[in-house]
C-alpha cells in the first residue's frame, strides 16, 4: 500500500464533477475547476474532496462511426464531408459526383484510418 495524499491519486481512484462552462474545442485546451471526492474503498492523507484543474472535454460530438458509414454508403453525394463540416469539400464531391467515385475511394480510407476528421478540429466521439 502507498501512502498518499488524496489530491495524488490516480484519476481512477475518485471521480469528479463535471465541467457547466466548457467550450468543446478551443485552442490551447481550456481548464476547468472541479470538485473531487475519492472513492470509499480507497485510504488516502488529507480531504477526501480537493478541487482539480481537469481539461475541458476535445470532442464536437461527431462519430467516427456515422462518418464511415456516410462515406460508404452517401459518399459521392458528398454527405460524409457535410456530416464533419467540410462543406466545401463537399459540395465539390456532390457536383463531380464524387470525383467519378475515385475521391469516394479514397474518402473511404481516409475516414477508416481516422485521417479526415471534423472541420472544427475536435475528435470523434
Amino acid at each position: 500500500m502507498t501512502c498518499q495524499f488524496c489530491w495524488q491519486l490516480p484519476p481512477s481512484d475518485y471521480t469528479c464533477s463535471n465541467p457547466t462552462n466548457c467550450k468543446t474545442v478551443s485552442c490551447p485546451r481550456e481548464r476547468y475547476r472541479a470538485n473531487c471526492t475519492v472513492k470509499d474503498h480507497i485510504h488516502c492523507l488529507g480531504n477526501r474532496t480537493f478541487p482539480k484543474m481537469l481539461y475541458c472535454n476535445w470532442t464536437g460530438g461527431y462519430k467516427w462511426s456515422t462518418a464511415l458509414a456516410l462515406s460508404i454508403t452517401l459518399g459521392g453525394f458528398g454527405a460524409d464531408r457535410f456530416y464533419l463540416g467540410q462543406w466545401r469539400e463537399g459540395l465539390g464531391k456532390l457536383f463531380s459526383f464524387g470525383g467519378l467515385g475515385i475521391w469516394t475511394l479514397i474518402d473511404v480510407l481516409l475516414i477508416g484510418v481516422g485521417y479526415v476528421g471534423p472541420a472544427d478540429g475536435s475528435l470523434y466521439i
